[in-house]
């Protein structure tokens, strides 16, 4: 797999990189770490020396990074160090690179922080289309056995997410344990044949949960609760107007989560 590992070389930074290297290792993969410097907007007017310093300390870092955490990773790499928005850029090295999987660390987010300005992982779930691998703070690298798939059972276009599910799932031998979150009306119909044809041939088990409003907290403590190491979701794509008023289960997961939460993608 081709890993693109954007970092801010902090602690959660680090820990993030020892899974990067693990995918990159069991994959006979690569890494593409990159690290973003941008200017407020109140300093627009920063002089040219100052942002030559600015470009001067980023590429120090990650060369420090790059000796310390990289370059005895045994595996194949490249670094960059832009100027720009991390989003962005990141979401352009996706496309320039063929990025397999997005790999960052997140401090997560609570109360009027989520609300007001979320965390660069909610971001990059939200605007990018490739997997991405959330680890949260004290995360352990070691084997990922059993994986909680939190999903509605409307699976429409729930093709693809399920098929890169199902490959990053290869990677370790994994269980899926499938987990329904339903309403009142209850599965749609075919919704289980649906499941069976695409992960026939991985490991895998049912369960319901009747969905409430702390939906978010009721998975991470069935995740708990089955010893998982690895929560996923799948992303909804809503139009503008509809994503103003809706708040992304993926992304309160990626705020909340205690453990690894691969996020996927409903196709365009």
């Amino acid at each position: 797999m081709k890993v693109l590992f954007p970092t801010d070389f902090s602690e959660n930074a680090e820990l993030a990189a020892e899974f990067a290297i693990d995918i990159a290792k069991r994959t006979k993969g690569s890494i593409v770490a990159f690290h973003a410097y941008d200017v407020p907007y109140s300093e627009r007017s920063m002089t040219t020396s100052l942002l030559h310093e600015m470009k001067d300390i980023a590429n120090k870092h990650m060369q420090e990074f790059e000796a310390k955490v990289l370059s005895s990773s045994g595996v194949d790499f490249q670094t960059q160090v832009s100027l720009g928005n991390p989003i962005r850029l990141s979401k352009e090295l996706c496309e320039k690179h063929n990025i397999d999987i997005v790999v960052l660390g997140t401090k997560g987010a609570s109360g009027i922080e989520e609300l007001l300005i979320g965390s660069n992982a909610a971001s990059v779930i939200q605007n990018i289309d490739t997997p991405v691998l959330v680890i949260p703070p004290n995360s352990q690298v070691k084997e990922i056995r059993n994986i909680v798939l939190a999903t509605d059972m409307d699976l429409r276009k729930k093709e693809r997410p399920l098929l890169r599910l199902k490959a990053f799932a290869n990677i370790y031998g994994a269980k899926i344990n499938i987990l329904h979150f339903q309403d009142d009306r209850g599965a749609k119909e075919g919704s289980r044949d649906f499941l069976e044809t695409h992960l026939s041939d991985v490991p895998h088990s049912y369960a319901v949960l009747a969905q409430k409003d702390n939906l978010d907290k009721d998975i991470l403590e069935y995740c708990q609760s089955k010893n998982a190491d690895m929560v996923t979701a799948i992303t909804k794509r809503y139009g503008f107007f509809e994503g103003l008023f809706r708040s992304s289960l993926t992304s309160k997961l990626a705020y909340h989560t205690n453990i690894p939460m691969l996020a996927l993608h409903e196709p365009k």
